[in-house]
């Protein structure tokens, strides 16, 4: 336990774990200075047919936490068993803690950084009870703006508030290192930078922001939205991952010798994350609404190119003040991703780009927003169908790491998603096209 107060204060034990999609379950149990455990019906939480649905959590005890709203009560994250001696193929962990094994064979580290942004609301109502309604009303904390009236640097007293406690209570009871923190460009809008780290801790951290994200703002009376885009007209949120690979404490994307810093082990990185991005999105970008982030002027990426500093590039090279620094940030994922799929397919895509040298081309220097037909031909998928079939014809670069399994219930599951989501017609078409 991470917490002063001695373990036995604590009477509950929460044993969250992650499903395919990347929403965060939980069992909780009575605390046991033992292994803990916990059995769970795999088949309702959609990793495993009904005709065989038990499924054994086993806690990462490294990750046990005191609750600190919840008197006597603490957490763990938890590994999916298919009993306890065999790991289950279709636990999200499973693949950043095989991606982490594969580096080691490699004689590589890598380590990533993220910088998570989300909503948070005043209210968020939503009527919905077919076939006659369907709608929602949202209530903002605040008003943002572009240019001189932005509040990227401001924020009114009570997201200052909520978000002082938010990195207060990360840093002191979650063990997360928040390297910055601030108002973001849109209204109501929050980002964190989180410190990097390894995969599964990097995942791990990733869920651990959304839960107490959550259920601080649900204390204070708000809500927390890590929906990519929520609001018409205003910038989405986006869950930016930054990489590098490290080899005996050398940063083996960094060369003195060029003048960005960058070394050509690098750009073979930025060349398969670029070859792959089509299939990514799939697993970065895996909602319908992560969709309607992706058009020009919002400051998310809309094709698969890559430059320093730009920050309309689905892949830039953030100014670095040598070797320690230097990375690459790939800018399609959003948090409604399942951190631990998302990092995993990014690492394999890289990797996949150094294997077979593949060479990214020029950086871009201009917007990408206006690049030319030729360019054009890069454009990110427009549609989570889009990105489904890319990754049908595209997966074979995460075979070493993602098991077939898992790859089909995702599909599977996000498949049925669209079609949910397909059949319901939205507000704006009502408004639209009601009078033709």
């Amino acid at each position: 336990m991470t917490d002063s107060r001695s373990v036995q204060y604590v009477d509950w034990v929460e044993m969250q774990y992650t499903d395919v999609a990347g929403r965060l379950r939980s069992i909780s149990i009575p605390y046991s200075s033992g292994v803990l455990q916990a059995k769970v019906d795999s088949s309702s939480i959609g990793i495993d047919d009904v005709s065989e649905s038990d499924a054994v959590l086993i806690a990462d005890e490294s990750t046990l936490t005191y609750i600190p709203w919840l008197s006597g009560w603490s957490r763990t994250i938890c590994d999916i068993y298919k009993s306890s001696s065999a790991r289950h193929s279709v636990d999200p962990r499973f693949i950043t803690q095989r991606l982490e094994a594969y580096m080691r064979e490699l004689g590589m580290e890598i380590l990533l950084g993220i910088e998570v942004e989300f909503f948070v609301f005043e209210k968020l109502n939503t009527l919905f009870s077919p076939p006659t309604s369907a709608g929602y009303r949202i209530k903002l904390v605040d008003r943002g703006g572009k240019g001189t009236l932005s509040n990227y640097h401001s924020s009114s007293d009570k997201l200052l508030e909520y978000r002082v406690e938010l990195v207060d209570t990360l840093t002191k009871y979650f063990n997360i290192s928040v390297v910055s923190h601030h108002h973001e460009v849109a209204s109501s809008q929050l980002e964190l930078s989180i410190g990097a780290g390894r995969p599964t801790n990097t995942g791990d951290r990733v869920q651990t922001v959304k839960y107490v994200a959550k259920a601080l703002a649900r204390s204070r009376g708000l809500k927390a939205v890590f929906m990519p885009k929520p609001l018409h007209g205003e910038n989405g949120s986006g869950m930016h991952v930054h990489v590098s690979l490290w080899s005996n404490s050398k940063n083996l994307f960094y060369d003195s010798s060029d003048s960005y810093g960058l070394s050509q082990f690098a750009r073979y990185f930025i060349g398969g994350l670029i070859y792959h991005a089509r299939a990514l999105t799939a697993l970065v970008a895996p909602t319908v609404n992560s969709y309607r982030r992706f058009i020009p002027g919002f400051e998310a990426p809309v094709y698969a190119v890559w430059g320093y500093r730009n920050r309309s590039a689905a892949i830039r090279v953030p100014v670095a003040r040598g070797e320690l620094d230097t990375r690459v940030e790939f800018r399609p994922p959003d948090p409604s991703a399942n951190p631990y799929l998302a990092l995993a397919a990014i690492a394999m895509a890289g990797l996949d780009g150094i294997r077979k040298s593949i060479d990214p081309g020029d950086p871009i220097d201009r917007s990408a927003y206006e690049m030319s037909a030729t360019l054009r031909k890069r454009k990110l998928p427009s549609s989570l169908v889009e990105a489904l079939d890319e990754l049908s014809l595209d997966r074979e670069f995460l075979k070493p790491v993602f098991t077939d399994e898992l790859l089909e219930k995702y599909v599977s599951a996000k498949t049925r998603e669209v079609l949910e989501a397909a059949a319901t017609p939205s507000p704006i078409e009502v408004l639209i096209y009601q009078d033709i």
